[in-house]
């Protein structure tokens, strides 16, 4: 129910670790490890009505944003980091730490990045790379061990069957499966849809010609770890198992305001589509023992009995890397962004071309968005062709809105797209620019006495929307180090880009005021 759901890109993503696996050293000691993947670019999610107008207008639109960032050499990147338990210290949890419910919290058991993981290239076609590749959690290399996680265990059967069901018993012969190094397969030969001619009677070892000795004779190829067992090994879960609630109260503490308010509002849609009223009841309840506040919200909207009091007491614990702002840039960073600008006839070219230029400096991808694709003429003559015409995109796919100055608001005025994608930026919590003409214009569409605009020869920021009056030349030149205390216009427009969405917005209500 939180924003992690609803990820803005997959390139922003977190690889959150949730198998417990074992790592076994040369010396044959054994510790736990969870694995974990953190983009280079932060975590950061869409919101919720927008999540729900872009799976209508664009289904492949996070496929498109991954290849087009790295089509454009913007190649995605992720940390690699273990977290690591000593054998001998894993009953020394609250929590059992072969639980996949359960994270370990970085207080306890701190990150250590070992790696990178960089996407450098799309697939050549889709279907033999992408459709056909068969991930597998029982596919690992020495040094790499299961633990007794019950879903691992269970993954590990589930998920190789499903690749026999779905590709066939030589699933793993197939060109994106297979390994890149010489291989010997030791139990599988012959069956449907073969790959490869195998030479010699046999494909096993030992075997009684001495043929395809493992590549490691002094362990024998892999082996998996010695485990010592100190009294009865039972088909059961430890007593820890049990308890539900100590990490749902923890993930809940760890976010910022404006992540649970969205979790609040994510628990109420949902119920709102629940007929069965002992469900929506019994959950306002349950919400009720990870924080009370939470659970009157929802029980309020959704029609529940509103709890009093809260079964469970909550110590207030907190944990850093559970709220997607532990993850946020210091730096205005806004490579591959997407960014519009909205244009018609009569629009200023020095202003459009001054801005588009300057965001590309700064690696965002922009966007020209017209009123027809045939092209679109600047007040001084020059005609541009927009990359888009209004009714073939909306405001939901791009990061940002710029209106350039010029009499081409008179047109935009009289669009109902162009002006509906000002309000439903606002609503989305997207940073807004514009100059001179489009000042006005932008303020009419938002229409809140909250936010301010520019007059004559100012810059103003007000809740994410940035105005300005003046010569583009000097409006729109960007300075060596960009921050919160930037005062230029294209300076605070990035800052804001850069933020990801502008939340106080909705902390004021203040998108509670727009139909959009």
């Amino acid at each position: 129910m939180s924003d992690r759901a609803i990820p803005r890109s997959y390139r922003m993503m977190q690889g959150f670790g949730v198998n417990t696996y074992c790592l076994v050293n040369d010396k044959g000691q054994r510790h736990f490890v969870k694995f974990h993947f953190t983009p280079e670019l932060g975590v950061h999610s869409l919101v919720w009505d927008e999540a729900l107008k872009i799976a209508g207008q664009d289904p492949d639109f996070h496929r498109k944003d991954l290849m087009d960032a790295i089509e454009a050499g913007h190649y995605p990147r992720w940390k690699f980091g273990i977290q690591v338990i000593p054998e001998e210290k894993k009953d020394d949890f609250e929590f059992d730490i072969q639980d996949a419910t359960k994270i370990w919290p970085e207080e306890l058991v701190p990150i250590q990045y070992i790696g990178q993981l960089e996407l450098n290239r799309n697939v050549d076609e889709y279907f033999p790379q992408t459709e056909q590749v068969a991930f597998c959690t029982s596919h690992i290399v020495p040094g790499i061990d299961f633990s007794d996680d019950p879903l691992l265990v269970g993954r590990n059967f589930s998920y190789f069957d499903t690749q026999i069901s779905r590709l066939g018993p030589n699933w793993q012969e197939l060109p994106i499966n297979r390994p890149v190094c010489p291989y010997m397969s030791l139990v599988n030969r012959d069956g449907q849809m073969r790959h490869r001619i195998t030479k010699g009677k046999v494909n096993y070892w030992p075997n009684r010609f001495d043929a395809n000795p493992p590549s490691s004779p002094a362990h024998g190829g892999f082996a998996t770890y010695p485990e010592k067992q100190r009294g009865v090994k039972a088909r059961a879960l430890s007593d820890k198992f049990s308890e539900h609630f100590n990490q749902a109260q923890l993930f809940y503490n760890s976010l910022s305001p404006i992540e649970k308010l969205h979790v609040s509002k994510a628990f109420s849609f949902e119920l709102d589509h629940c007929d069965e009223e002992i469900v929506y009841k019994r959950l306002s309840e349950r919400l009720a023992v990870v924080d009370l506040q939470l659970a009157k919200t929802v029980a309020k909207n959704v029609g529940g009995n509103t709890p009093t009091k809260a079964p469970k007491e909550n110590d207030g614990k907190t944990s850093k890397g559970l709220s997607q702002f532990d993850y946020l840039s210091d730096t205005a960073q806004i490579t591959t962004r997407r960014v519009a600008i909205l244009i018609a006839d009569g629009f200023d070219l020095n202003s459009y071309g001054d801005m588009k230029s300057a965001l590309q400096q700064q690696n965002a991808f922009v966007f020209t968005i017209g009123s027809q694709r045939q092209g679109v003429t600047s007040g001084s003559g020059e005609k541009v062709i927009p990359d888009h015409h209004f009714p073939g995109m909306r405001s939901t796919l791009f990061d940002a809105t710029f209106v350039p100055g010029g009499k081409h608001v008179d047109v935009l005025a009289k669009n109902g797209i162009a002006k509906h994608w000002i309000a439903e930026s606002f609503a989305h919590l997207k940073p807004i620019a514009g100059v001179n003409e489009a000042v006005d214009f932008i303020r009419k569409q938002i229409n809140l006495d909250a936010v301010k605009y520019a007059s004559d020869g100012q810059v103003k920021e007000s809740y994410g929307v940035v105005t300005a009056h003046g010569a583009p030349a000097q409006l729109l030149q960007v300075s060596s180090n960009i921050g919160s205390e930037s005062k230029g216009f294209i300076d605070q427009f990035i800052w804001q880009i850069s933020r990801h969405r502008n939340w106080q917005r909705e902390l004021d209500g203040l998108v509670d005021e727009i139909a959009a």
